[in-house]
């Protein structure tokens, strides 16, 4: 049995969830929402590890494709944050402890949450990062906006669109204003690629603008990568707990490729259309045991 556990008004989740009903792959999907509205669930950690969210048993041995969300901030009244916030709570804590395949379990080594630890942890692992900087120290956050073409970008983890940035547009930057996070901006192809097991599926994209996602005359070409960078990405993917995950790269000329992120909850929905379902169809096999 495979499970699918988020939101579903949540693009990504429908995606997921549409793309295993038209392959006849049976899943069950779980709708946080419903689950906290209805205020029924209840989950063991340790022992039988039993668990019911809403009319839905949960079975501990099953595989679980996971895009949990709290809400706990968006709720107008405080009885209904705390729902939210106990029942994700729990939720992953029990995700963590099952011995099911979990995609992903929360409780990955992931630093995609905070950009300068993120970036320093992918360049340890061999990959070629943009140099960058995070303070709040006006002067040098100039001076390395005056060294050369330079992105803002957001300190954590939350979705930004990337822009360039001069040392002119720092002028008034009071330090109380900080961090930023500047990162050295690489002119180039766009690459995305996801690592599902043992597999990566790739696009390739050309774009006039700095962030390809705000550009909809952006041109998208299913792509190789090369052969060690591939069995790289794959390692680093499993060695941080994932069993899936979306990377981003810029590339300039043929073969010098700058690792910009690894997400570890990537929206690939977007990517899974043009690839005719190839994403899907790889996460799906995965989830039922049929490759690593």
């Amino acid at each position: 049995m495979i499970y699918a556990v988020g939101l579903a008004s949540e693009s990504t989740f429908a995606h997921f969830t549409t793309s295993a009903e038209a392959r006849g792959i049976p899943v069950r999907a779980i709708d946080l929402r419903q689950a906290v509205e209805a205020g029924d669930w209840r989950l063991v950690v340790g022992g039988d590890r039993s668990a019911r969210l809403g009319d839905h048993d949960l079975d501990p041995e099953a595989s679980y494709y996971c895009r949990i969300a709290d809400l706990a901030a968006l709720q107008q009244d405080h009885e209904s944050a705390q729902r939210w916030r106990w029942l994700t709570t729990a939720l992953m804590a029990w995700l963590d402890h099952i011995p099911g395949l979990v995609v992903n379990r929360p409780s990955i080594r992931s630093d995609n949450g905070s950009k300068p630890l993120h970036e320093l942890s992918l360049s340890q692992a061999g990959f070629r990062v943009p140099a960058s900087i995070t303070g709040s120290s006006p002067q040098r956050l100039r001076a390395f906006a005056e060294a050369g073409p330079t992105l803002v970008k957001a300190v954590s983890g939350v979705r930004a669109t990337s822009r360039l940035v001069s040392a002119a547009d720092l002028a008034g930057f009071e330090p109380g204003q900080g961090p930023v996070h500047l990162q050295r901006y690489v002119a180039g192809r766009d690459v995305r690629a996801h690592v599902v097991g043992d597999r990566v599926h790739a696009e390739e994209i050309v774009s006039g603008a700095v962030d390809y996602r705000t550009d909809r005359d952006a041109e998208f070409a299913p792509c190789e990568l090369p052969g060690p960078l591939a069995e790289r990405m794959v390692r680093h993917t499993a060695d941080l707990g994932m069993s899936f995950a979306g990377w981003d790269f810029k590339v300039v000329g043929d073969d010098t490729y700058w690792c910009l992120e690894v997400n570890p909850m990537p929206a690939y929905d977007w990517y899974d259309r043009r690839l005719g379902g190839a994403i899907s169809a790889s996460l799906l096999e995965l989830l039922q045991g049929v490759h690593p």
